[in-house]
């Protein structure tokens, strides 16, 4: 079983066909599936779009009444997911805004299948890159990932900021059973979530990869929710919080 997590706030445009896609590749894969949509309290139609699309894919909608932040976001929908999967589903998470396409999953998984427990789709990998990002933006995920990566280096992975991942479940019920209610420690800071998780599948020795995807920042609708001040501070929060630490012990 393959199960899709997206957190979405306020993608009513977005959705569908995003979901749309989904379907199409998963079947291609050959798998069974389901997709776990949590609604971040949009103020948008998101949520009844989620509805409508229930009835036509195995879509399963939560709901925050009020908005909460993607850290939060990203606790509650893992939660959830770790709590209704077996070890032997892969789970498969992004951004639900469709600059990221389903198609590039197909790699990720014959990864998974090698043996893999994470895999990042990743832009710095021979034959992805980025479509639509503004030279600023680039240059400032550019310089995240070298940063992140001199604090916390993980051998071939170059991409630390994109929430374009494929995982175990095994990996989700390990991380929950041994970091508890501590897996993610800095909600409040929004997109730092991102590297922070990945961080916590170092600790736990997963073994992780990155194939290639060719982000699509120009099918992107509305405004990017990322605040980079906020961001760059969390990035500092990490390596505080996180530089030569290991997992607790029974890891």
């Amino acid at each position: 079983m393959i199960v899709v997590f997206l957190p979405a706030y306020n993608e009513e445009d977005a959705l569908g066909r995003l979901v749309a896609k989904f379907d199409v590749e998963i079947l291609k894969a050959g798998s069974a599936y389901r997709i776990v949509v949590l609604d971040d309290g949009s103020s948008d139609r998101t949520a009844a779009v989620a509805q409508e699309l229930s009835k036509k894919y195995p879509l399963e909608l939560l709901r925050h009444p009020v908005n909460q932040g993607l850290g939060q976001t990203i606790i509650d929908g893992f939660k959830h997911v770790s709590e209704t999967t077996s070890p032997d589903d892969v789970v498969i998470t992004m951004d639900c805004d469709d600059t990221h396409e389903p198609r590039y999953m197909h790699e990720a998984l014959a990864k998974i299948r090698e043996g893999f427990d994470v895999v990042i789709l990743s832009r710095y990998q021979e034959g992805g890159g980025e479509q639509g990002l503004s030279a600023t933006k680039s240059f400032l995920s550019r310089g995240a990932g070298l940063f992140l990566k001199f604090f916390f280096p993980i051998r071939g992975v170059q991409e630390y900021s994109c929430g374009y991942r494929v995982l175990k479940a095994s990996v989700l019920h390990k991380a929950h059973k041994v970091f508890g209610d501590r897996f993610i420690r800095l909600p409040h800071l929004g997109f730092v979530v991102t590297p922070e998780l990945l961080i916590k599948f170092r600790m736990l020795g997963c073994r992780i990869a990155e194939v290639p995807f060719v982000l699509k920042y120009d099918q992107k609708v509305g405004k990017s929710k990322n605040k980079p001040m906020r961001t760059i501070k969390g990035y500092f929060a990490l390596v505080t919080l996180y530089w030569g630490r290991k997992a607790p012990r029974g890891a």
